[in-house]
């Protein structure tokens, strides 16, 4: 082998991508981003993700993506060093993927799952990366494998409707399984800012900032404004998953519960139940999910009743409360043995109403690929 070989086999170079298109028909009946136009921005994406071996079991990873929905504007999501200890321990240190969830790994790769999209109400984070430390312990129990992980580090985002910061954030998953069957568990805690998600609450809160202008109408006091913020608040977050492939058929069930404690956040419990069957290059699937939220009505307790924002506030609690159901069927198409071709129908079903809850339909379909 040359050096200029060796230098090759050295650096490896993968990539992913996934045209998306969806439409819900009707301009009155939106869900998400979409609405009666058939949109092919949202969704879409182009990754890149290099490796370096460096050596003496140590190398250096980055992915960069490049979203439809950020006009394509490539960044680094992820920038990391992973060194192998042994063949049972891995520390990998620098921005990754937050190992929170089943699919958290691949959620960009569409490659890798039967869906257009993993189930929408489960996988909507607040944040996409960590900076900090992750130390994985593979294993074997028995017959079972066996793989711990833990992780330490921090976050800071720009989300559409402010910036989410966890000053820390700790925890771990195990995943264990047995040729067709797996299970997955994962547990972490934070401390927590987040903005204000309930539509509305920016009219009766309090500015943070004295210097910035204060609401025109009357507004909660400081003590209520703390009930309601996250700011610097524990945060818990766990998801139990199943999986089962079994010749050409498979199934996968996921729940994730998440709290944030002192704020108005309310506590969304979501879990989803999917299979599918393989036939040739043909999987169709069907996948049952639902949204369900506890809004925190204790904060209501700190208010009068005869205050003037008292109804104000008790609509935008009330607001909080959801129960949400998708219905999912699909068809996966391999037309390549490196590209697939998806086809999903939602039909979305919201029991609460609230700001844009509305029943709906949702047509998807995607060209999925890796090189």
């Amino acid at each position: 082998m040359t050096p200029a070989h060796a230098d090759n086999d050295r650096i490896h170079f993968n990539g992913f991508g996934s045209i998306v298109a969806a439409t819900t028909f009707d301009d009155e009946k939106p869900y998400f981003s979409y609405d009666d136009d058939l949109n092919f921005k949202n969704e879409s994406l182009f990754g890149l993700q290099v490796r370096g071996d460096m050596g003496e079991n140590l190398s250096a990873t980055a992915q960069i993506i490049a979203r439809g929905s950020e006009d394509h504007d490539a960044e680094f999501e992820w920038a990391y060093v992973t060194y192998a200890i042994d063949n049972n321990w891995t520390v990998k240190a620098g921005r990754f993927r937050t190992p929170f969830f089943e699919y958290s790994d691949t959620i960009d790769v569409g490659y890798a799952y039967h869906w257009v999209r993993p189930p929408k109400f489960v996988y909507v984070p607040l944040f996409k990366n960590l900076d900090g430390l992750n130390i994985t312990y593979a294993s074997q129990i028995r017959q079972f494998d066996s793989t711990l992980n833990f992780f330490y580090g921090s976050v800071r985002e720009d989300i559409p409707i402010g910036q989410v910061d966890l000053k820390f954030v700790y925890g771990g998953s195990w995943r264990i399984g047995v040729d067709w069957i797996s299970m997955r568990f994962s547990y972490f805690r934070s401390k927590l800012s987040a903005p204000a998600i309930a539509p509305g609450l920016d009219n009766i809160l309090p500015p943070e900032d004295p210097s910035a202008p204060a609401p025109a109408g009357p507004t909660v006091s400081e003590e209520v404004a703390d009930a309601i913020r996250a700011n610097d608040d524990r945060g818990a977050f766990g998801s139990i998953s199943l999986k089962v492939e079994y010749d050409n058929f498979f199934a996968v069930a996921e729940v994730t519960k998440s709290e944030i404690e002192d704020s108005i956040f309310p506590d969304p419990l979501g879990y989803y139940v999917s299979a599918g069957y393989t036939m040739g290059k043909f999987t169709p699937h069907l996948t049952y999910e639902v949204f369900d939220t506890s809004p925190r009505r204790s904060i209501l307790d700190e208010v009068s009743e005869s205050d003037p924002v008292y109804s104000t506030l008790e609509g935008i609690i009330e607001g909080t409360d959801q129960d949400n159901t998708v219905i999912t069927i699909g068809v996966r198409y391999d037309f390549h043995h490196s590209a697939s071709l998806k086809f999903d129908f939602s039909k979305i079903n919201y029991d609460k109403d609230g700001p844009n809850r509305i029943d709906t339909q949702l047509f998807s379909t995607a060209i999925s690929f890796v090189f």
